[in-house]
């Protein structure tokens, strides 16, 4: 087993604010963090092969961490920094495990699956709600004489 050190921390978590970055996004919601996710897993497994699923997972989860706290990362809006520490602090562990698990062939809803897959459906029903709020005010303004 590889220990990991400081250096791969920064590449990782500078790996993860390029693609951040790349995503171009006013918000971070759940589906752009799920691919993002999935893409920084395919990523881990590519350069560090060498290490155990627990290092990876570890190594992972301390690079979102650093975007959000270091002050290196300065591409990244601060709004955006919030929606990585809600999602850190609520999913990104549970998000992983489920990643694996599926592509493990060994995927069983869990407790804490179950309750992002609701957040997941909220939010879901939020955005449509409001989009059809939006799409209602721009047909009443449009149909006004």
């Amino acid at each position: 087993m590889n220990p990991i050190d400081e250096n791969d921390f920064i590449l990782v978590s500078d790996h993860l604010e390029n693609c951040i970055v790349e995503l171009n996004a006013e918000e971070l919601n759940p589906a752009k963090l799920f691919s993002l996710t999935i893409s920084m897993i395919e990523y881990m497994d590519m350069i560090y092969s060498q290490f155990t699923g627990e290092q990876k997972k570890h190594l992972l989860i301390e690079a979102f961490k650093d975007i959000c706290i270091n002050q290196r990362h300065i591409k990244i809006k601060d709004e955006l920094k919030q929606d990585l520490l809600l999602f850190i602090e609520n999913d990104l562990e549970t998000v992983i495990d489920s990643i694996i698990q599926v592509s493990n062939g060994e995927f069983q809803i869990n407790e804490k699956q179950q309750a992002l897959l609701i957040r997941c459906v909220i939010k879901l029903c939020k955005c449509f709600v409001k989009n059809h709020n939006k799409k209602m005010k721009k047909e009443k303004i449009v149909s006004r004489p």
